[in-house]
This record gives structure tokens, sequence and C-alpha cells, in this order.
């Protein structure tokens, strides 16, 4: 069903106002536990913020950040707006402020959680990187378990994590994971939002 003022109605399971509060406290609070790792020695800072590099970093962030949005409007031109989640379909329909907001923090408690937390906790345990990169991914995938029965969205999660997995490891610096994700949410809403691309099957 299309609103009168050529808005997506659907069925949402939260909005992009109602989830940025919740997720800055628990970003908050993975920082937080972060920087004790840290500072206890159990995890390096190196591990999270290596400049080595500086070129690599760029250039990686650079190429798979326009790769991924490359996917992503791909995969939306080309499955019918029924295979898309009803939750991201009203994503397009918040102001530019709070897309621009709510997916920064979004995606940092994302990368917070699964890169910095969760990938290096494996990688401590097992002592190998594709063990870590493997599970991470899994369990990235399990958390958006409502791409299940969509599974061109669950491509579109499923690929980009286990690359911002492995790109974490061979850069180790948790900025370039949440740069290229922040860029590839945040663009591809936008390029829905003002018309760049359109969902198959609606003529809004």
């Amino acid at each position: 069903m299309i609103k009168a003022n050529n808005e997506v109605q659907v069925n949402a399971e939260f909005s992009l106002k109602q989830i940025t509060p919740i997720m800055s406290v628990f970003s908050l609070i993975l920082a937080v536990l972060i920087f004790v790792f840290i500072q206890i020695g159990l995890i390096p800072m190196q591990a999270y913020f290596s400049f080595n590099d500086p070129s690599i970093l760029v250039v990686s962030t650079i190429a798979a950040s326009i790769g991924f949005i490359i996917l992503s409007s791909l995969l939306a031109m080309l499955m019918p707006a029924n295979l898309i989640d009803d939750t991201n379909k009203t994503f397009q329909n918040e102001t530019l402020v709070t897309i621009v907001i709510g997916m920064l923090v979004i995606v940092l408690f994302e990368e917070l959680l699964y890169r910095g937390m969760i990938q290096n906790g494996i990688f401590l345990v097992f002592k190998n990187e594709w063990a870590a990169i493997a599970a991470t991914t899994l369990l990235f995938v399990f958390a958006h378990k409502r791409y299940f029965k969509k599974p061109f969205m669950l491509l579109n999660i499923a690929f980009p994590g286990l690359l911002l997995c492995w790109i974490y490891f061979y850069t180790d610096n948790i900025i370039v994971p949440f740069t290229i994700h922040y860029i590839m949410n945040t663009a591809t809403t936008l390029l829905f939002k003002y018309n760049v691309i359109r969902l198959r099957g609606n003529d809004y």
C-alpha cells in the first residue's frame, strides 16, 4: 500500500528514531568495555587503530565502499519490493538528519560489537583469523534472521559482513570497516530516498 504522500506504508519492526537512542547507549557500553580491554592488555591498541600504511587504509575504504554501494544498488533494483524487509523500506522515509545520525549510531554499535568485541574475542581463543572471520560473519547473519525468508537481502548481509571482517584483520584498524559500513548503508538509503534507485513493483 502507498500513502498519499508517496511514502511506503509497511509493518516495520522499528524506526530509526526509535532505535537510535537505544543503540547509542549500547555503543557507549561497548566502547567502555573495549577501552578496559585495551587498558588491561587483553587486546592491544594496535589491533584497533593501526596506521602503519595509511595508503592501504584509504584505498581499502574507497574501493570497498564503492563496490558495496554498487552491489546493494544492483540487488535492490533486481529484486521485487516484496522481497525487501519491511523495516528497511521505511528508512528512506526518515529525514536526512535522522538517516545520517541513525545510520551512524547503528553502524557504530554493530562494528564495536562484531568486529571490536566478537571477532577479536574469537581470535584470542582460537588464534586463527579465518575461524574468527567465519564465526563472526555467521553471528552477524544470524542477528539478521528476519532476512532468512528473503535470500537476496541475506546475501546483501552475508557477503559484506564477511568482507568487513577480512578488511578489519587486513588493516588492523576498526575505523576502516566502520567507514565502509556507514557509507554503504547511508548511501543506499539516500539513493532510495531521492529516487535515484527504486524498488521494483512500486510506483512511487
